[in-house]
């Protein structure tokens, strides 16, 4: 078996344009259930100039989220009514 000194992330060919600390909750069955804790970037890709959304768990380095960032209606970013620091994401989720 022949072992590898760098792994690629999928990263590689993008620029990131946003990271922080974040954590990941998802509304599903009538409650707020959590995804993941990680560091949430907005990554560019240098050729093709799309955006996405990916946010790794801390430990374990999964993808609990990797979006496309489109305009709406199949994207949409706004503030949380009634909190400075939370965000609400809205688009089409196929995690599952």
């Amino acid at each position: 078996m022949e072992v590898k000194d760098v792994v690629e992330t999928g990263e590689e060919h993008e620029q990131e344009l946003y990271s922080q600390r974040s954590k990941l909750l998802r509304f599903r069955d009538g409650e707020w259930k959590e995804r993941g804790t990680g560091e949430a970037k907005l990554l560019k890709h240098k050729d093709t100039g799309k955006i996405r959304f990916l946010l790794r768990q801390e430990k374990t380095m999964k993808i609990v989220a990797n979006f496309v960032v489109e305009q709406a209606p199949y994207c949409q970013l706004m503030p949380n009514a009634g909190s400075a620091k939370c965000w609400v994401w809205s688009c089409l989720d196929r995690a599952d």
